[in-house]
Formats: C-alpha cells, structure tokens, sequence
C-alpha cells in the first residue's frame, strides 16, 4: 500500500498552476526490501519493488502535469548507492524503472546516470551493459566550484557528450555556493558565474536542461557550503543571482544562439532577435573596453541585473565595457527608427 502525504500534493498543484514542469527523482532504496534506504536495490526481487515504487508515483503524478524523472541520484557515489557504486547493477535498475515508467506513462520522459560529475567511467560502463537503451537523456552534476565556469563546464559537457553519443544532455545540478570556506565565492560572482554558466550551455546543442542548484539556501550558517547554494536566502531575500537570473531568462528566453565568439578572455554570444542580434558580452578576469560590430542607431545596455541605459551608434561600431560582470546589448526598440 502506498501513502502520499498530501503536502507533496499541494506542491505539484501548485507547480502546475504556475506553468512550473518538475523533474521528479525517483529513490531511494526502502528498509522493507533491503538493508537501509540508500541502499541500492541489488536483486532482481528488490529492482521489482523499486519498479512497483516508479509505477505508482508515476500514476499518481502524472494528472498534476509531472512527466519527467530521474532514476536514482548520483549512484556513483556510496553516499547515495550503498553499498558500492556498480553501473551494471544501475543498468538493471534503470532498465526496470524506464520500462515500468513508459507503461505508466508513454510520454514520459526518463532521465539516467545523474552523476556526481562528468564520471565518464560510470557513464560509459552503464551504456556498455545497455543501460543506454533505458533512458531519453543522460544526466550529470559538473560542479566546478570556485572556478569559472568558462575553465570546466564547456569540457565536462564535451566529455559527457562523447561519452553518450546522440542522447540528449540534461545537468540536473550545478551551482556556486556563496559560502566563505575555501570552495565558496561572494554573492556577486555567485550571480556573473550562474549567466555565464547558462549562456555557456546554450553552445551546446545537445544541452536540452540546465538546472541551478538550488532555489533557497538550507541554512543560516554562511561557513557551511550545503548551505549557501540558493538564488535567495533562508528568510527569502534575494541574492544577486535572484535578480541576474530574472533578467537572463526575461531577456534570452529561447532565443536561437547565432554565434560564440571567443577574443582573448572576451566572450561574446550573440542571438537571433529580429533584425538586430541580442549580445551577451563579459570577460574571464578583469575588465576592458571592446567595439562591437553594429548599423548606426541606438541601442539599449542592460546590466547584469536589468538596470540599463541607452548609447547611441554614430558609426558602424559601438564601444562597450566588458568585466566579469555580464551586459547584455540589444536595438533600443523604442528609438526612431528602430
């Protein structure tokens, strides 16, 4: 018999009511069937229990609009599969949960591997005993922290992607904690190193998801890094990454990535936005000034946090200010002529 405490319940509905899609992660293990509950289902009898467990979240999520899950979290790590990684028994798992999952629900959509890091090792193994055939994407956790995103993240994804030829990538999680240990980094990079990670991403086709982890920080104590990942504080208050996120996603939306264009340490990524590109411009480490190739008219610069001003092109280039800090430059629509 299976119990769902109403709580969850109001999440889901609220969720769906907002138009916010959730990706469900289905574990752990269950004491009635082995020895703890991050222990890893090991036999066929407890992969049978673990599939009965995914078919009746399955049906029970699925009229509040969920059709998208996760098997397990991070299983190359023995804090979350105990008592040993083992990607062929992952393999066994997975191909249990995809098959009971899509009778559930044929339009589900059934993510594996969710590894801690780019683990090309676990991930090839899983493919190499077939786990491949058991999941619409292969997801990863490619934190780099501290380092910029620009030195780590376009490499992890680039190895993942040979890894898992032609399956879809989804990073399911990756943040920057603002903590003060040595991992950490201030709430201002915090909030340049979450835009540049976003844009980044969009270079790579295959990157269909990119989640931030996480929304809310889980504590008070700004020395604990599991405590400081959040776009706001614990009494909700945003941080820098609330506002430069807001304004990202306001902004790029799905807007189709034209070009990445690379000067130096100046990054430049430009999307199609009608007549004239939306460009997103920052520099790895310090600060500079740079021409950008544009018509004559005015134009619209938007900080990293939405504040902005306008400049006008007398030529047939517009001088701008690159910094860690990321701008954006787009047509002021508002202008003459525009």
């Amino acid at each position: 018999m299976f119990s769902f405490p109403p709580q969850y319940d109001r999440y889901l509905k609220a969720a769906q009511a907002r138009g916010i899609r959730v990706l469900l992660i289905l574990d752990f293990g269950n004491t009635l069937y082995s020895g703890g509950e991050k222990d890893a289902p090991a036999t066929d009898s407890e992969r049978q229990a673990f599939a009965g467990y995914c078919r009746e979240v399955v049906g029970h999520c699925r009229p509040f609009g969920v059709n998208h899950y996760e098997v397990w979290n991070e299983p190359n790590s023995s804090t979350f599969w105990r008592r040993e990684p083992n990607p062929e028994d992952y393999a066994k798992l997975l191909e249990a949960a995809y098959k009971t999952c899509k009778a559930a629900d044929p339009g589900s959509t059934v993510i594996g591997c969710s590894t801690s890091g780019a683990d090309l090792d676990f991930i090839g193994r899983v493919f190499a005993a077939g786990g491949g055939r058991f999941m619409d994407a292969v997801s990863f956790h490619p934190y780099c922290q501290p380092v910029a995103p620009e030195l780590v993240l376009l490499k992890d994804i680039a190895k993942v992607k040979n890894a898992a030829p032609g399956k879809p990538l989804w990073i399911t999680e990756f943040g920057y904690p603002s903590h003060r240990g040595h991992t950490g980094v201030d709430e201002d990079l915090q909030a340049n190193y979450l835009v540049r990670a976003f844009l980044l991403a969009r270079t790579f086709p295959a990157v269909e998801r990119l989640f931030w982890y996480d929304f809310q920080n889980d504590g008070e104590d700004r020395d604990e890094a599991e405590f400081n990942f959040g776009l706001v504080r614990m009494d909700r208050t945003p941080k820098p990454a609330y506002a430069a996120c807001k304004t990202m996603v306001s902004l790029v939306r799905d807007l189709p990535l034209a070009e990445i264009q690379v000067i130096g340490k100046t990054y430049f990524l430009r999307f199609d936005h009608g007549k004239e590109p939306l460009i997103a411009a920052w520099k790895l480490g310090g600060s500079d000034t740079t021409e950008i190739p544009c018509s004559k008219g005015v134009y619209r610069i938007i900080e990293r946090d939405g504040e902005s001003r306008t400049v006008e092109a007398k030529g047939e280039l517009l001088e701008v200010a690159v910094s860690e800090k990321p701008r954006y430059i787009v047509r002021d629509a508002g202008a003459p002529g525009s």
